[in-house]
């Protein structure tokens, strides 16, 4: 196997073949999230791909990803440290994604058909099929979202839209390794399907906003004390 596969059974598979920065750059995110690597921390290249089975490229540049993302900090000459976001940061996440996810379902009611609706319905069915794989469920999540967003006709938006969904996805991922439930009750996705489908864009942007927003707080309130 090369950098391209995964090489070390101490990083999480998932159905998803992922290359090794992918890998690395998951597992940094959820240690620096829970708190294992605390704000401070510096994080040594040669170190953490001798523990994760692979070369110092893919860490390097899971490094360089997350300096760009804010987890950590690369300061000239010293090397990159942890750095950690506080809870009112990780909701004030939320509700940019929820501004940016909310103006594209609105854009998506008023452009859709019958055949985007009738891919919403396949794409929600298989993200139920993986239900019972938190993380499974979390890679699927995010491209139901982007699909929905992606029906906006407005591809700098759905980028933005997934950009942000990628910054609290660690977050997310933290939540439910902790909780038995992946959705807050009353904000299942059929509503926001149902909403596009009636080409109701205001209903659509008011039920796009109050479905990211209803797990937010509870996210953000995961993290541990230290972070």
């Amino acid at each position: 196997m090369d950098d391209r596969e995964v090489r070390s059974l101490a990083l999480p598979m998932t159905a998803r073949q992922m290359t090794a920065q992918q890998l690395v750059y998951i597992h940094l995110q959820d240690q620096i999230v829970s708190g294992a690597m605390p704000g401070g921390m510096r994080l040594k290249s040669d170190i953490i791909a001798a523990d994760l089975g692979v070369s110092r490229m893919p860490v390097r540049e899971a490094i360089r990803q997350l300096d760009a993302e804010g987890y950590v900090t690369i300061h000239p000459n010293r090397g990159a440290y942890v750095t950690s976001r506080s809870r009112e940061q990780i909701v004030e996440l939320f509700e940019i994604r929820s501004s940016l996810e909310a103006l594209a379902l609105r854009l998506a009611a008023r452009n859709r058909d019958d055949a985007s609706i009738a891919d919403l319905h396949l794409e929600l069915q298989r993200l139920r099929n993986v239900e019972n794989d938190k993380m499974e469920w979390v890679a699927r999540h995010d491209e139901f979202h982007h699909h929905l967003c992606s029906l906006s006709g407005r591809p700098l938006l759905a980028s933005e839209c997934r950009r942000y969904r990628l910054a609290v996805g660690p977050y997310v991922r933290l939540f439910l390794s902790r909780n038995d439930y992946a959705e807050q009750p009353g904000y299942g996705h059929e509503i926001l399907i149902h909403a596009i489908k009636d080409r109701d864009a205001e209903r659509s942007e008011i039920l796009m906003r109050s479905h990211i927003m209803a797990n937010a707080q509870a996210i953000a309130d995961t993290l541990p004390d230290s972070a």
